[in-house]
């Protein structure tokens, strides 16, 4: 065993995918988002360059590592601790479960968000967009473009409805789902985050795409997921939409009413402090240093004897794993395609504010 602590980060493919990360520092997240996304390059490639520096000033050593190290801490995504023959556990095991099934063979679990946290799970907001680059203050309130930001598998039938599209042209607004290039709000005035996909996988999504906007300094259009509603505090950090129409009406009202707008972008600027690239540190090292380190210090002298243990544990994870996979795709079987509007109103709109009738008044109340 090691004479002092160390954390390794387990990155199954780093030959094939991060050979030169041992090399790199923390700018290369900026320089090179496109490298951080997906699971294990987000949560575990990520975290590795964002830590290791104040890891080290603590005292801690950081690596990285293809396997499981033997007598240390060991931060991994769910797809890469999930083998029955393996040595993890002579590690202490931190897992991610990122949007998987649930860990069953772990000290300690991350989780994307906090709405049904199990025993000794934790959660860890994901980092922000890597490279984020907000909206152009010159633009002020005008919406010509509306985006979605993240992969295309899930997007709901509306996205490319001719009818959607056209009530947006008449409008001025043009409409872009965006499957890469997800750091760059410049020229964007409106995220939507929205899309089709079963209860169960919704209810381990993170918010990211609502506080990326928020860090985009644009206001937000989600669909009502789980991870939002637990993070919504006040009526500005979103608008809830369900289908395109709602899409439209919620364009219209930000359209005609340029200080709702303004008060969106100014409470989205107070909301994402708590989910910038600092705070989020703050919360993992705070983590670390009150639960991980000492837990680990505690087991540190027996994990050679754990195989039962993680044998039980797998087993476990195992049978849920089916479970959720099952449940899943009873979901997905389940799922109507929703149905697109014929038309649209021109002009202005004649219906209430999705925010109600005093929403720009209540910003105060955020902000004071």
């Amino acid at each position: 065993m090691p004479r002092s602590p160390a954390i390794t980060f387990v990155l199954r493919h780093r030959d094939r995918d991060w050979p030169d990360i041992e090399r790199l520092d923390e700018s290369a997240i900026d320089r090179e988002p496109w490298r951080f996304v997906g699971g294990r390059n987000s949560w575990i490639a990520q975290t590795y360059l964002r830590l290791r520096a104040s890891l080290e000033t603590l005292g801690i050593e950081a690596r990285v590592s293809d396997r499981f190290v033997p007598g240390t801490l060991c931060i991994a995504h769910k797809d890469d601790a999930n083998e029955f023959h393996s040595e993890a556990h002579r590690s202490f095991l931190v897992i991610v479960r990122a949007d998987r099934s649930p860990v069953g063979a772990s000290d300690f679990t991350i989780v994307q968000n906090h709405i049904a946290p199990r025993d000794r799970e934790r959660f860890i907001p994901l980092w922000p967009q890597p490279g984020l680059r907000p909206r152009e203050d010159r633009r002020g309130e005008r919406i010509t473009t509306l985006a979605y930001f993240g992969r295309l598998a899930s997007a709901p039938a509306w996205f490319t409805s001719t009818a959607f599209h056209r009530a947006l042209r008449e409008r001025g607004v043009r409409f872009e789902a965006r499957g890469k290039g997800w750091h760059d709000y410049r020229g964007v005035d409106v995220a939507l985050a929205a899309r089709t996909e079963a209860a169960t996988v919704l209810a381990t999504k993170p918010a990211t795409k609502l506080y990326n906007a928020w860090l985009g300094e644009v206001p937000a259009l989600a669909t009502p997921e789980p991870a939002y509603e637990e993070q919504r505090r006040s009526r500005l950090d979103f608008l809830a939409v369900r289908d395109d129409w709602d899409v439209v009406r919620a364009i219209d009202w930000l359209r005609a009413d340029p200080a709702l707008y303004r008060a969106m972008v100014e409470n989205g600027r107070q909301r994402a402090r708590d989910f910038t690239t600092a705070s989020i540190r703050e919360e993992w090292l705070a983590l670390i240093q009150r639960e991980l380190m000492p837990a680990y210090e505690a087991a540190r002298s027996r994990l050679d004897t754990r195989r039962l243990w993680y044998f039980g544990g797998m087993t476990q994870q195992k049978f849920l794993s089916r479970w959720h996979r099952a449940r899943v795709a009873l979901e997905r079987a389940a799922l109507r395609p929703q149905a697109t509007f014929a038309a649209v109103r021109r002009g202005a709109p004649d219906y209430p504010s999705p925010l109600g009738e005093s929403a720009v008044h209540d910003f105060a109340d955020v902000v004071r």
